[in-house]
């Protein structure tokens, strides 16, 4: 047999078309074509679960390593929620959506928590998060942030507003009143001149919020200590989402209570039913009993109780280098970050093709108040097995 013969892998023998009458037709022809078949595309584009990948934590992850993967053990279930927690952070929440961090009384690591969310959602969603000291006189985040350059404020931003509002303003230009960190947030410095008498009221307020709802997906606001001032009433009709930082100090406590009674009474129940209290450690260690208490009340007040341990990056009102934080504090971070990114999913935001567009029926400002997520449809539900935040909550309660 010849090199190259067909018969010597099992073929038939060639026909050469070209010598034949008309073109052959198969021997048992279909009477009827078969219905086609509508291709799953999702299932094609489905990536796995972030379950699914081998361990990289503990004994699991040390003896992947050490066996060079021959060996790959699960991850177990600390990993595993830490995982679906930033699947949590990385969520769909559609439009420019507005976090207030807010608790009257000073020393509530108001700025820590505003500070520390907005490097979790900007280091886990790439960026387009900014945070804002609304402070209605003088701010101290810009003092927390790692990155000081420009010297810009608040002050300098509305100056440029109705250049940066038209249809000439740029993120570029935006850029000169921001100040970029390392994990992609940008930061807003409030006002610090020392001879300025006026403040930032809430026409000012709103004029900033609507900048940065222009050039920011997701604002993190640390407000002022006034509930009273005009620039923490127009955060609190606002905002999508609250944020209650405490510690277990008694005067912590009762001004959170309080501030959620007056958030009730200005019609923003919704804000703190759906709010997620994160626990900051205290000065010295709390009485057992009056941490239980706080837990309790938290929990039943508001949607979700997070605690974050104790960290020295950022204790004594340094800058904070955000990779320079324990893993214990990165992990119980992207937890609460997690616990607001579910809190915003869940309060269903209109596109803007599906906007009224005749007049008087428009939708509000970005921004706006929105009904308890209750009441509203939403068109995209999500498994419960999506949302990591039901498990502090439960924790707290227990304890």
């Amino acid at each position: 047999m010849r090199p190259g013969d067909a018969s010597e892998y099992g073929a038939e023998e060639p026909v050469d078309l070209t010598r034949m009458g008309s073109t052959p037709r198969p021997p048992h022809a279909p009477s009827e074509a078969p219905e086609p078949r509508a291709l799953d595309s999702a299932s094609l584009a489905a990536a796995p679960p972030v379950t699914a990948d081998p361990a990289t934590w503990g004994w699991r992850g040390r003896l992947r390593r050490a066996t060079f993967g021959v060996i790959k053990p699960k991850p177990g279930h600390t990993e595993i929620r830490y995982r679906l927690a930033e699947v949590a952070v990385r969520q769909y929440i559609g439009g420019a959506r507005l976090i207030m961090v807010a608790n009257p009384k000073g020393g509530s690591r108001k700025t820590t928590t505003a500070l520390m969310l907005g490097h979790v959602f900007a280091a886990l969603r790439g960026g387009s998060t900014v945070v804002w000291d609304n402070n209605e006189a003088r701010g101290t985040l810009a003092e927390r942030a790692e990155v000081a350059t420009p010297a810009t404020t608040v002050t300098h931003l509305l100056g440029a507003f109705e250049r940066l509002i038209g249809p000439a303003g740029s993120a570029g230009d935006m850029s000169h009143y921001l100040r970029t960190q390392p994990s992609r947030a940008e930061i807003l410095a409030a006002d610090a001149e020392a001879t300025r008498r006026s403040q930032i009221g809430s026409a000012e307020t709103g004029r900033v919020g609507l900048l940065l709802s222009r050039y920011y997906r997701l604002t993190v606001m640390d407000t002022g200590t006034n509930p009273r001032s005009g620039a923490w009433q127009w955060a609190a009709h606002q905002a999508d989402v609250l944020v209650v930082p405490i510690t277990c100090e008694p005067d912590v406590v009762q001004l959170a209570a309080w501030m959620l009674d007056t958030l009730s009474a200005i019609g923003r129940a919704d804000l703190a039913t759906t709010a997620v209290t994160v626990i900051n450690p205290s000065t010295t260690a709390p009485d057992p009993q009056v941490r239980s208490r706080v837990l309790e009340y938290f929990s039943a007040r508001t949607a979700v109780v997070v605690e974050v341990p104790f960290d020295p990056q950022l204790a004594g009102g340094a800058p904070v280098v955000f990779d320079r934080i324990s893993q214990a504090s990165r992990r119980a971070w992207v937890a609460a970050a997690a616990a607001v990114a579910d809190q915003l999913a869940a309060r269903v935001s209109t596109r803007p093709d599906q906007m009224p567009t005749s007049p008087g029926t428009g939708r509000h400002k970005q921004g706006s108040a929105q009904r308890p997520a209750d009441t509203q449809d939403s068109t995209e539900p999500r498994g419960a097995d999506a949302s990591v935040t039901e498990l502090p909550a439960r924790r707290a309660k227990a304890q």
